[in-house]
This record gives C-alpha cells, structure tokens and sequence, in this order.
C-alpha cells in the first residue's frame, strides 16, 4: 500500500460517487484471489490495491482480497486457465495473450489507434469496444470486467537512440509472437525478433536483441534500463490488458456482493489508468536525468508506416474498419461543429 500511497489518495474522489451498500442476509464472508504476472510497483499491483480497498470498506468486511503479485504465475496463458478453473477469482491479463481466444481484441493494438491520451479517454468506453468486450466474454466463459492500457507502446528503449524512423532500419527489437506486433514493428522497419518474457534482460545483455517496446517505466520496473542506453518517445502503441473475472467467483457471493465487485473493478481500472500515464511522464524526466538519450522523432512517419498495416488486418478483418472509424471520430483534438468545419 505505502509504494502508490499518493495514488490511494485519489481513492476519496472515487468514493464521493460510491454508495456504501449495506449487506444483506444473502451476503456471505469470502476472500478472493486477485493474481497478476508482473511485480509490486506495476500499475496491475496498483489496480489491486485499490480493488481490495475499495471492495472491504464496501463491503463491510465481508468480502476481503488477498494479492499475488508474480508468484502464482507470470504466464498469461496460465493466468485465463487459473480464471477458467476459478483457482484464481480476479486477474488482468495482456490482450496479447487473449487473441487466441478473441482475434478481435488485438484491434486494440493497432498503432496509432489512439491520437493521444485525450483522445484514449474519450474512446476507451465506446460502443466498439464495448462489443468487442463482449465478444471476449463470450468467446472465454469468463467476465470482461474492464480494459485498462499497460503504457508498453509508448516508447521503444534501445541500445542506440532513434532520432526518427530511419534509426529504427535493422534494430533487432524484441517482441510478442503476436502477428499483428511483428506487422507494426516490421513496418517501422525493425528487425522483429520474439523473445520470451523470462529471456529479455540477457537478451538485451548480449545484443540478441537491442531494444523493446516496453515504454520508459516497465524498463525501469524490471531492470532492462541497465541494459539499453535509449528511449524514443513514440506513443504508437495503446496496448490493453483486460481484467477478467471468474464467473465461479459469482456464484459464491451473493448478487449484490456480484455488483460491488465488478463497480470496485471498475474504478479501480479509472484510478489504474490515470496513474500510469503521470508514472510514465515521471520516468521520462527521471530517464533524462539518469543519462538515457530521450528522443521524440516525428511520428508521421510511423503513421504513414501503419497505413500498410490496417489494409492488411481490415482485409482479414473488414469489421474493423467500422470500429477504427468511430473511434476516430471520437478524437476531441479533431472533433469540430459544422459551422467550425467551414471556417
């Protein structure tokens, strides 16, 4: 709790437009397991926190939350299995790691979706994803409680810095297997090379590879800054993770306790969401000052990149032209009246 305390402050905001739901006789006493992949200063680690002090106070004490951060498993595969069997009650898991479930889900990732964090905001809750939530609900047995964006994709860390896309021409960069990042990042001109999560840092340590796109933050949250020099600030990516939940959760409490838990989800995500783009900004600053080349290259290059990269997946996927062109309208950096569009 004491490493996001300033961010568990935010939590009186969220409870103003909370109402404390008394508990009935239906309502019963459980612990749940909330399990996420990654360590105790991600935003995933947060997102608990808050979930398990958010469902307590509403709960009266009934319903408690116990947190695993990274030790019952760090496999997103194994984590859905854990959801599915209900070893596990609560969890969010890498959109990556779901499309093998849901292909529609790695729309979510298609580079330049998002414009800004503006424009993320304004979008994030549309009718598009919410289909495509509902699809994965469908499509796993499981419930969708909420997305929530994981910052990997905002910035490539290197060994040598990219001062525009010309520099990226040859980079072995490590990646998910994911069709759709190995497209994007070839694009870009990269040399795409998968690498297991648990292989990075010696592959960074050796040159295997020599970069990531993992954002300035997860760098520094799991050491690979002691092994790449750079980062390009590049905001190509809005990558996803959903919070998923066990339906066998439900079945356990009563369905009131159902509804505190996934409203407690929800806001958690908000104050998750909110807290890894001010982390982010943080760490680009304190990446500056640690002595990192922190680069900014224009990014109408990638943009005009990626344009190859949604012909093919709208040709596979002709539906998510639909969806691309709602969000997009939804940008409020471009959104003007009639009347403005005339002047």
């Amino acid at each position: 709790m004491k490493k996001h305390h300033y961010f568990l402050n935010l939590l009186v905001i969220v409870s103003l437009f909370a109402f404390v739901i008394t508990a009935n006789a239906k309502d019963v006493s459980f612990t749940l397991k909330y399990s996420h992949g990654n360590n105790e200063f991600d935003a995933t680690q947060l997102q608990g926190e808050i979930f398990k002090k958010l469902l307590e106070e509403r709960s009266g004490g009934k319903l408690k939350v116990d947190i695993y951060p990274g030790t019952l498993t760090t496999s997103g595969k194994e984590s859905m299995e854990f959801l599915i069997a209900g070893t596990v009650d609560v969890g969010p898991v890498p959109a990556g790691h779901i499309a093998g479930f849901q292909k529609d889900v790695q729309f979510l990732a298609m580079p330049y979706l998002f414009n800004s964090q503006e424009h993320y905001a304004a979008a994030k809750n549309c009718g598009a994803v919410q289909e495509i939530q509902k699809k994965l609900e469908k499509a796993t047995n499981l419930i969708a409680a909420g997305f929530v964006t994981d910052t990997n994709g905002l910035a490539f860390a290197t060994a040598k810095p990219i001062h525009s896309m010309a520099d990226a021409k040859g980079i072995k960069l490590r990646s998910m297997t994911n069709p759709l990042f190995v497209d994007m990042y070839s694009a870009f001109g990269f040399n795409v090379t998968p690498t297991d999560w648990s292989e990075v840092y010696t592959s960074l340590q050796t040159g295997v590879v020599e970069g990531d796109d993992l954002g300035v933050k997860a760098n520094y949250d799991f050491k690979f800054n002691e092994v790449v020099k750079a980062f390009a600030i590049t905001k190509h990516c809005w990558t996803k993770q959903v919070t998923l939940v066990s339906p066998k959760l439900m079945k356990k409490v009563s369905e009131t306790q159902g509804e505190m838990i996934i409203n407690a989800i929800r806001d958690a995500i908000a104050v998750a969401d909110m807290y890894q783009y001010v982390r982010e900004a943080e760490y680009i600053e304190k990446a500056k000052k640690d002595g990192y080349t922190v680069t900014y290259p224009d990014i109408k290059p990638f943009k005009d990149a990626s344009k190859g990269v949604y012909e093919k997946w709208f040709k596979k996927y002709p539906h998510w032209r639909k969806w691309y062109d709602e969000i997009q309208y939804l940008d409020p950096g471009i959104i003007k009246t009639k009347a403005e569009s005339k002047l």
